[in-house]
């Protein structure tokens, strides 16, 4: 009978050992392809907003001497980037950048390789958030506890909680929002989990309940972030008009723009606003005015050829779309 034991006891080991590194895997791999959210999507068929990421106020009880507020910023920053979708701007080290370039207009600084003034990139939107929970809890009584558990210990979980804020820099409006909860059973990997000795967002980190139920919250708030500002299509904008009539248009392999393509070009429409609030409420569409077909593609623009309308009527900024079958007709400009 004991023999019987010891070998039973020994498969449940190795069940549940197993079964920690399936899911480790998994998670690599879901990692892999940029934040495991946008596979088979080409990030380049979207517009990339410029955003940054603000750290997060932290309201759970503090663990481990963690940074938790910073550590979430870290980790958001490093999936936002890895989806391709966003331009992410360094808010935080500002002071030093702007410190950087003022010594460089100084007499103290040699004139080659100076960085012109003017250049830093604005931002569209604020991503910020509040850490509500985090910690692992026990079920049976109740609370909350910080420390190691039993390999059978299938009543505990780790839990993860944030509030989500994105917020329009333009208008300082909060466009989304959302309370996003993850738990994960903390029973499930081997003995003692030392968290004294873990680096919060690290690799030994990921592998824990705490790092899984972290990577389920930040995958949503990717997903939510994503739907509210990032899946607006691509379309190409003419970038230059040269004097013979020429254009430039600011997208080329990069975005699979292809020889012999032809876009419509439209003017920019006007913005309308609430007559109530002032808020952008639109715009409507602006008015056909030629057509332009690609000749030469470069990695990151093409150039084309104004074949219908007037080089008078194009302007940088102006939108282009593909072609439709249609002849366009100058005389009634659609």
């Amino acid at each position: 009978m004991r023999r019987i034991a010891r070998v039973a006891l020994c498969a449940a080991i190795v069940a549940v050992v197993a079964c920690g590194v399936a899911f480790a895997a998994a998670f690599v791999a879901g990692c892999g392809e940029s934040g495991g959210l946008f596979h088979g999507k080409n990030p380049e068929d979207y517009v990339k907003p410029t955003i940054a990421v603000m750290k997060f106020e932290n309201r759970a009880p503090a663990m481990f001497n963690w940074n938790i507020g910073d550590g979430m910023r870290e980790i958001l920053v490093d999936r936002l980037m890895a989806t391709g979708r966003y331009h992410v701007i360094e808010r935080q080290e500002l002071d030093s950048v702007l410190s950087e370039l003022r010594f460089q207009q100084t007499p103290d600084s040699r004139p080659q390789g100076k960085v012109p003034r003017g250049r830093i990139k604005n931002c569209q939107y604020l991503i910020k958030g509040t850490v509500t929970d985090f910690g692992l809890v026990s079920m049976n009584r109740g609370s909350g506890t910080f420390f190691n558990w039993n390999l059978f210990g299938s009543s505990n979980k780790a839990v993860m909680g944030i509030i989500l804020y994105v917020v329009d820099v333009e208008s300082g409006e909060i466009i989304a929002s959302e309370n996003i909860e993850e738990a994960v059973g903390a029973g499930d990997l081997s003995a003692s989990a030392n968290y004294d000795k873990v680096a919060f967002g690290g690799s030994t980190f990921n592998e824990t309940p705490l790092g899984r139920a972290t990577a389920k919250v930040v995958d949503r708030a990717i997903k939510r972030i994503t739907v509210a500002i990032a899946g607006r299509p691509w379309e190409p904008q003419i970038a230059l008009v040269a004097a013979d009539g020429g254009v430039v248009l600011n997208g080329g392999k990069n975005h699979n723009v292809k020889s012999n393509a032809e876009f419509e070009v439209f003017e920019i429409g006007q913005s309308i606003l609430d007559p109530q609030t002032g808020d952008p409420i639109g715009q409507s569409p602006g008015r056909q005015i030629g057509r332009v077909i690609v000749h030469d593609v470069f990695d990151r623009y093409a150039t084309a050829t104004l074949v219908v309308g007037r080089a008078s009527d194009l302007k940088a900024g102006q939108s282009c779309r593909a072609a439709s079958a249609r002849p366009y007709n100058a005389a009634e400009g659609k």
